[in-house]
């Protein structure tokens, strides 16, 4: 084709690359378009990186050509209405090959076609084979353009479509569908077709229930998820549904109701995605705890506010299977919680609502005609992308068994608790009665040793002689060595075993001691500092004396001496130094050491 006569300006034209135009709707636009204007021809067209592409034609054949070789260049250099009475008498066009044909085309009109964004999208024409000295009418040069903006309403509508295809098709995990009022599906995604296994075009016109088991069918369950949608906004949907080829799969989803601007409803949108390996793994969770018949499982939905149990969790609190699994309000599943655990309960559960701590309490249930029962509870809080609080889970055991274990080794502990302290009376008894008339100093070091072992006894019975704190040994061994006030304690909280705790009672009372006789606590305004840290897994304990006399090594070797010579549960790490101010004594030991039972 010969070149223009008048170069085409640079176009930043619309891109309709990959974009679904549909020809069939601009049909009817050239038919009309030619009807009007009485011509034989008519063409729309759309521009793009320099070549012109029809979509639609009358009375002749177009193909896509480069834009400086048609006449619509010209139009589109115009940006308006075009008129060329005579093509064969205008320099722009008189050598154009359609022109200088057999038969020729002589005359053309043409409207130019904008975005809403002032960016070309190409023209609509008409072309006769006799020139129109006259031109267009006033109403045909109005209906032409009236077309034209129509021509451009549906290439916009058919832009913003093509991206929502884009979109629409690109969310390969998830199965999106359409359906009109009556539930009847219009439009099916790239991730239906995956999932399902049908294509659009297999699909499309089918009612909903095509891909619902058998017996959610019979029971209307596509009925009930539209009327949720209507009603409340959204149907939940987590069920089986079938593929294709007849297998079954778990889906999790939901349903939504299309409305249009007025409110009046247009159809769904239904999206869900595969879950089925996450559906296998919590059932073979649920044989495995079904085995232990100990577990019970409950999923607190924060949407519905409902509380769904599984059959062990309707067991354990004396309540209906199938209610329970539908689903209860926080009410009507603690209807047997005792009363007096009702309160601290909730104040837990609102706990986790409120800042999303870890969900561990005990409680006990009084279900009629049962013993009383204590179940312990765990859960947490689960939060979507957003961080939003989805649902709260977890378990639930019954630990009836293990409560009246522990209530029945208190007892027994208490219990000997009762015949030790007898027995140490009785060798305190026995002891002052053989010393009798021997140094009273011996008898009463015995004595006090003898009572320093009684009050560490004392504190591991509080822990069934296992770990205690070390805190509360300090405090009740050192209680009665002197006034409490003449005691600065600092240090963290810590656990000591068993082992550990003998050997400090026994210590802190020979220090104690000595302090009392020699030290300072000796005179009125003495004072004893303790304090206690860890530091790279060594526990270290200073024992620092003050406001009393000078402080002097003994020259004499006793029990004492060697007691104190071996430090914390045996480490023998024990630094003492004797100064004006007092004594200063530093004991290390591991902290493993520390800590073992």
């Amino acid at each position: 084709m010969p070149q223009s006569a008048s170069p085409t300006k640079t176009l930043d034209a619309v891109s309709w690359s990959g974009l679904n135009l549909e020809g069939g709707q601009f049909d009817d636009v050239v038919r009309l378009a030619a009807q009007i204007c009485g011509a034989p021809v008519a063409l729309v067209s759309v521009i793009e990186a320099g070549q012109q592409i029809p979509k639609a034609s009358i009375g002749i054949t177009a193909n896509t050509a480069p834009l400086n070789e048609v006449i619509c260049q010209h139009t589109i250099n115009e940006r308006d209405l075009l008129v060329i009475p005579d093509l064969s008498a205008d320099l722009r066009t008189a050598c154009h090959p359609l022109v200088t044909a057999d038969p020729a085309l002589r005359f053309y009109a043409g409207v130019f076609l904008v975005g809403s964004d002032d960016k070309p999208l190409g023209t609509l024409c008409i072309m006769d084979r006799e020139p129109r000295p006259g031109g267009l009418t006033d109403n045909q040069a109005g209906a032409l353009a009236a077309l034209g903006r129509q021509v451009v309403t549906l290439l916009n509508l058919q832009r913003e479509r093509s991206r929502f295809e884009a979109v629409f098709n690109s969310a390969v995990d998830y199965a999106i569908i359409v359906m009109n009022r009556d539930g009847r599906i219009t439009d099916w995604n790239e991730g239906a077709h995956q999932i399902f296994g049908w294509t659009p075009e297999e699909i499309c016109g089918r009612d909903l229930d095509a891909f619902f088991t058998p017996e959610d069918r019979a029971a209307g369950i596509s009925d009930k998820e539209m009327e949720g949608a209507r009603t409340v906004g959204r149907g939940i949907d987590e069920r089986w549904h079938l593929r294709k080829s007849g297998e079954r799969f778990w889906a999790s989803g939901e349903m939504m109701p299309l409305r249009g601007p007025d409110g009046e409803l247009q159809g769904y949108v239904k999206m869900l995605r595969d879950r089925t390996e996450v559906r296998l793994a919590d059932e073979r969770l649920e044989m495995a705890l079904a085995a232990s018949g100990v577990v019970g499982l409950w999923d607190w939905v924060v949407d519905t506010d409902l509380l769904h149990g599984d059959a062990h969790f309707a067991r354990l609190y004396g309540l209906d299977k199938a209610q329970t699994k539908a689903g209860l309000t926080m009410e009507e599943y603690q209807t047997h919680v005792v009363e007096e655990d009702v309160a601290p309960l909730r104040a837990r559960i609102r706990q986790v609502f409120d800042t999303g701590a870890d969900f561990l309490v005990e409680y006990r249930l009084a279900i009629p005609g049962e013993r009383l029962r204590w179940v312990e509870c765990k859960g947490r809080m689960i939060y979507n992308q957003q961080g939003q609080p989805v649902r709260f889970s977890g378990t639930v055991v019954d630990v009836t068994d293990r409560k009246d274990h522990d209530e029945q080794r208190q007892l027994l502990m208490h219990e000997l608790s009762h015949r030790v302290k007898n027995t140490f009376a009785m060798v305190q008894s026995v002891a002052f009665q053989t010393l009798r008339g021997t140094d009273q100093s011996v008898s009463t070091a015995l004595q006090n040793r003898l009572a320093a072992l009684s009050r560490a006894h004392e504190v591991l019975i509080q822990t069934s002689w296992s770990s205690t704190s070390l805190s509360e040994l300090m405090e009740r061994v050192l209680r009665l060595e002197a006034e409490g006030r003449r005691f600065l304690l600092t240090g963290p909280d810590m656990v000591v075993g068993s082992r550990a705790a003998l050997s400090l009672s026994l210590l802190l009372h020979e220090l104690a001691t000595n302090a009392v006789k020699y030290g300072s606590l000796s005179v009125p305004d003495g004072l004893v500092r303790i304090e206690w840290w860890v530091e790279d897994e060594t526990f270290c304990l200073r024992w620092k004396e003050e406001g009393g006399p000078p402080a002097r090594a003994s020259t004499a070797t006793g029990f004492g001496s060697r007691l104190i010579g071996m430090g914390i549960a045996g480490a023998r790490q024990a630094r003492l130094d004797y100064t004006d101010e007092g004594l200063a004594a530093v004991f290390h030991c591991p902290r493993a050491l520390l800590e073992e039972d």
